[in-house]
């Protein structure tokens, strides 16, 4: 199937997959100090590393943390995870200087994928997707859909958005509506569940 970009461009939408993917769990990390300072510490007492610069993403071992502000951070785990890195934390820092709560609930996750993914990308925002504009193993915070979004360029055409998730159903739709081929309009989570046919 093919449909056109907003330049006029024939997008071929057979080359595109989307995965609904409910797997994981997350900790929103909040610091009181200095985000250098906080991160330090973290490395240090938790060997937890996130990152220090805007808009970077730390992908090491099965946790990436996102920046999200100067002193406050997300870190994705597995479900199930997010217990031992709140009891690390809180152990490591009694006195609340950083402090650590589950955010598993407020989160979904799509991965979009194919040659022409930034392509469909670039009709929800208006945010650059170029690599100039989004580096890949870089995230940006900004609307899509009109819904906020994290986006996360992990490759060249391999992206994961993070949207709240009473807005999954909403975001599936709009994926629906784009043209993907076999995407049900409908949302049902499950756990690395295909809602589009493949690359």
């Amino acid at each position: 199937m093919n449909t056109l970009d907003a330049a006029g461009t024939a997008l071929d939408m057979t080359q595109i997959e989307i995965r609904s993917v409910d797997g994981y769990a997350h900790v929103l990390i909040v610091s009181a100090v200095d985000g250098a300072e906080a991160a330090a510490a973290l490395n240090e007492t938790c060997a937890i590393t996130v990152p220090t610069e805007p808009g970077t993403v730390c992908d090491e071992a099965s946790h990436p943390a996102f920046w999200l502000s100067p002193r406050s951070w997300l870190l994705r785990v597995e479900r199930g995870g997010e217990a031992a890195v709140l009891a690390a934390i809180r152990t490591a820092f009694p006195d609340r200087l950083l402090h650590a709560t589950p955010y598993s609930d407020a989160l979904h996750w799509f991965e979009v994928s194919g040659p022409h993914s930034a392509a469909l990308l670039a009709r929800g925002g208006f945010v650059s997707l170029s690599v100039d504009g989004l580096a890949v193993g870089c995230m940006k915070r900004t609307l899509f859909a009109d819904v906020p979004v994290l986006i996360w360029r992990q490759a060249e055409a391999d992206w994961s958005l993070a949207v709240e998730r009473s807005r999954a159903g909403y975001m599936a739709a709009w994926f629906a509506k784009a043209g993907i081929p076999g995407q049900p309009a409908e949302y049902a989570p499950r756990p690395s569940s295909i809602l589009t046919g493949g690359i």
